[in-house]
């Protein structure tokens, strides 16, 4: 099954909007793009028009309110499955949650999980298929630096010659580069809901940091082997946003 009629909620957040570059070239598929400035009324009209929704929108800084929180994820999650359960509309979701979610001590955990849940019984009573990521660390480009990547931050300090802090620099990790998931995410818009790996990868706090000196020290004459897929990942976001600092 190939989706020609896609809602992005977030377009203009970190995945949405890689989302959004890679699909505008297609001029097969028609995109619904759902913002912080959109409007109730707006969510409706895509809803009804759209054969698949990838939910990316929420709230995810650290320092947001608990209304902020469960306005942004858990009341906008419920909106969209009322809306489409008011229309009669059986309709895939794509959500993008959180290794976090079911950590009821946080908002932004307990709103994940609260997200999860309603999707899972809309997807269940309607019939139509559910995919939800509970994402690790994500990073790559369009990420923002002091907002909830540490890769991201780091790099933005490294390029601009300040100090990284690491507690633990033996603490391991686990990080899925942006544009894998959106590798991922493009197979099921061309075949549908299944079998889909999406590539994780384990390293500590020091590795990163000590790999981010390094592209630094070296500018643009280091040199990785392709077949470290992680590095080259990383170097690929570093030179991002050494290209966007000059």
């Amino acid at each position: 099954m190939k989706y020609t009629n896609i809602l992005i909620t977030g377009s203009n957040g970190f995945i949405g909007s890689n989302l959004v570059s890679r699909l505008e070239s297609r001029n097969d598929i028609n995109i619904f793009k759902y913002t912080r400035s959109s409007s109730l009324d707006d969510l409706k009209e895509y809803l009804i028009k759209c054969d698949i929704v990838f939910h990316f929108a929420g709230e995810v800084r650290p320092n947001s309110t608990a209304k902020e929180m469960q306005d942004s994820n858990t009341n906008l999650t419920k909106s969209i499955v009322d809306l489409l359960i008011f229309h009669n509309r059986r309709v895939p979701i794509l959500y993008t949650s959180s290794i976090h979610a079911g950590k009821t001590e946080n908002s932004y955990g307990k709103t994940k999980k609260e997200s999860e849940d309603i999707i899972r019984e809309y997807c269940k009573d309607s019939d139509v298929e559910a995919f939800i990521y509970r994402l690790p660390h994500i990073f790559g480009e369009g990420c923002k630096p002091n907002y909830n990547s540490v890769i991201t931050t780091w790099i933005y300090n490294t390029i601009n010659n300040l100090d990284i802090v690491i507690y633990d620099k033996e603490f391991r990790m686990t990080y899925v580069y942006v544009q894998d998931l959106i590798d991922t995410i493009m197979i099921i818009i061309e075949s549908g809901f299944g079998l889909v790996n999406l590539p994780e990868y384990k390293v500590t706090l020091g590795e990163v940091a000590k790999l981010l000196h390094d592209f630094h020290s070296n500018h643009s004459n280091y040199m990785i082997d392709n077949d470290d897929e992680f590095k080259r990942k990383l170097l690929l976001t570093y030179k991002s946003y050494e290209k966007n600092t000059k």
